[in-house]
C-alpha cells in the first residue's frame, strides 16, 4: 500500500484583538497593542488630562518630551503593551481605584485626545 502525505490545515491567525485600556489599582495606564497602533501610534510620550464633571481621562500623544509629559513605555514579554504612570493625576484629582479598571477608549479629534471613560 503506498503512502499518502498529510499536509494539515493552515492555521487561523489569532482573532485581533480589540483595543483596550485599563487604569491599574498602582495608578498606571496600560494599553494593548492594538489600542497603541490606533490611537497613539509613534508617540514616546504622553500628556494628561481630566474632566472632573465627565470622569474622563485625556491622553494626548506626544512625539517627544514636553514639561508636562510623560514617557510611555512598552512593557511585557513581546513589548506589547504600553504603560503610562498617571499617579500624579489620579492623587491629584482623587480618583478612587480599589481594583484594576477597564476603561472605554475613545478618539476626541477636536482636542487630539485619547479618552478614558471610567
Amino acid at each position: 500500500m503506498p503512502f499518502e502525505k498529510f499536509v494539515p490545515a493552515k492555521k487561523r491567525g489569532a482573532a485581533p484583538k480589540p483595543p483596550e485600556v485599563k487604569v491599574l489599582k498602582g495608578g498606571q495606564i496600560s494599553l494593548n497593542s492594538a489600542a497603541y497602533q490606533q490611537f497613539l501610534k509613534g508617540a514616546t510620550h504622553i500628556e494628561l488630562f481630566y474632566d472632573p464633571s465627565s470622569k474622563k481621562i485625556g491622553l494626548q500623544p506626544k512625539k517627544y518630551k514636553t514639561k508636562a509629559a510623560f514617557k510611555l513605555r512598552a512593557v511585557g514579554k513581546n513589548k506589547s503593551t504600553y504603560r503610562v504612570n498617571a499617579k500624579p493625576l489620579i492623587e491629584h484629582y482623587s480618583i478612587k481605584l480599589s481594583a484594576k479598571v477597564s476603561a472605554t477608549p475613545s478618539w476626541n479629534s477636536d482636542h487630539n485626545l485619547l479618552e478614558l471613560t471610567l
